[in-house]
């Protein structure tokens, strides 16, 4: 039964009012059963970015969890906190890595599951840790056939030794979800290396579909269009990822090298000198 805490708390969550709904949840996991409120408190700390309060929030529900709680609930309690050091920001990158991988093989000794299996892969794979990010992500697949997440991670790993299989992995990971844009622009730039334009092509334009505003399938698609020398789409393109994150160098450069295949040299140029003075001070 949802008391009026919880209700309170679940109503400012869904309004956007993070603020009340973080104190909220603090003030319930005070009461009873507090380890399952904490992890409520402790998940929307870390989602707004209060790191030292949810790992608090965690390292509490972990504490309090009560003997008679299932393998399950105990193994949450450690993913939980594996996340949490998964995302954080406040940290020495690696340390944190090593610091979620930690938590996350605890938590897997109470209980081993798909999800928590792709969470440890995924910071392997951050580690530089191919082998380790392989072994958890076919295990996760093992584990459930249908966990989408786990192939499209898992391909990412192929991509760099086997691009058939890393295809295969991402072909399955669209039938299990057709509206993974992600996957789908990762997949047209495996096309795109195995010498299928069209294929590529179709696999950009969807994950844009999807997301009009992802920057790198906009990116890649512009690439392929210049490559099969359809320049006023890939001028257009390429202005739109401009658009999109005119942020980065890369975004200015790109388009620069473009235009000189095109003899555009002075266009090039201009787009050059767009790039931000941060930018160009990084890369110098």
């Amino acid at each position: 039964m949802i008391d009026d805490l919880q209700r309170r708390a679940d109503e400012a969550e869904e309004a956007g009012n993070l603020e009340l709904a973080l104190e909220l949840w603090k003030e319930r996991s005070r009461g009873d059963v507090a380890a399952i409120f904490l992890l409520k408190y402790g998940g929307l700390a870390s989602k707004m970015g209060r790191w030292d309060e949810a790992e608090s929030a965690f390292l509490d529900a972990i504490r309090l969890c009560p003997p008679t709680a299932s393998p399950l609930f105990i193994s949450l309690c450690r993913t939980n906190m594996g996340t949490l050091w998964l995302r954080r920001t406040d940290k020495e990158l690696t340390v944190s890595l090593t610091t979620a991988k930690v938590w996350f093989i605890e938590s897997l000794a109470f209980e081993r599951r798909a999800p928590t299996l792709s969470l440890l892969g995924a910071a392997c794979a951050r580690l530089d840790d191919a082998d380790g990010a392989r072994a958890a992500f076919e295990e996760a697949i093992a584990l459930d056939p249908e966990y989408e997440e786990a192939f499209f991670n898992l391909a990412l790993i192929e991509e760099k030794s086997n691009l058939e299989k890393a295809r295969e992995l991402l072909e399955r990971a669209i039938q299990l979800d057709p509206n993974r844009g992600a996957a789908h622009g990762v997949l047209g730039r495996i096309c795109q290396k195995m010498k299928e334009p069209a294929l590529a092509e179709q696999h950009y334009r969807r994950a844009l579909e999807v997301d009009p505003t992802d920057y790198w399938a906009t990116l890649y698609l512009a690439n392929l269009l210049g490559t099969l020398k359809r320049n006023q789409e890939a001028e257009q393109v390429y202005k739109s990822a401009i658009e999109m994150r005119p942020d980065l160098a890369s975004s200015y450069e790109f388009f620069a090298r473009f235009l000189m295949s095109i003899d555009k040299v002075a266009e090039a140029t201009e787009v050059r000198a767009l790039i931000p003075p941060s930018e160009r001070a990084r890369e110098l």
